[in-house]
């Protein structure tokens, strides 16, 4: 998503890349940090969930990764994002199959971490569930990807965590 075009800041950088893991994150995080951003909004896992990975593994991984932010911009402001559902009714990603519940144990780790590190939580979750724990079937349609309107509701959710003149 072009984030800097829906919230209508040109500060905003999305650095997310396609099929990646958190220890992708970690491995490319010294340029980001050499930036030192005003505020840093994380969100990772669900390629690490399609690789096997636990929950424990993620939130360990993503707490490394905080720390390492934390060490080298202290001043940076990290919102630290739940992992949204899939959705294998829609269409059904193999190395997903049956792995639902481990996006839920990993965001409640998660949300742990955000305590434990002192950094904000940001829970989309809920806003992106439907009532048998997958993707909402009208926000994708490949069953993990969002479209249009799941980004707005995103947008909408990190909108009150952006300040209109930031510099983020």
């Amino acid at each position: 998503c072009e984030f800097n075009e829906l919230l209508n800041n040109r500060h905003i950088k999305n650095r997310g890349i396609v099929g990646d893991i958190i220890q992708g994150m970690i491995d490319r995080i010294g340029p980001i940090i050499e930036g030192q951003p005003k505020k840093l909004f994380i969100m990772g896992g669900v390629n690490d969930i399609s690789h096997d990975v636990s929950a424990d593994s993620i939130a360990r991984a993503m707490e490394k990764l905080i720390v390492m932010v934390k060490q080298g911009s202290p001043r940076t402001r990290i919102y630290l994002q739940s992992l949204l559902p899939f959705n294998n009714d829609v269409r059904e990603w193999k190395l997903l199959k049956g792995r639902d519940h481990v996006v839920v144990e990993a965001n409640a780790l998660l949300e742990q971490v955000a305590h434990r590190q002192g950094v904000t939580w940001i829970d989309l979750y809920p806003l992106f569930v439907d009532d048998e724990g997958r993707l909402r079937a009208d926000l994708t349609n490949d069953g993990l990807h969002l479209m249009g309107k799941g980004y707005l509701i995103w947008r909408d959710a990190v909108k009150p965590f952006i300040k209109k003149n930031d510099n983020t």
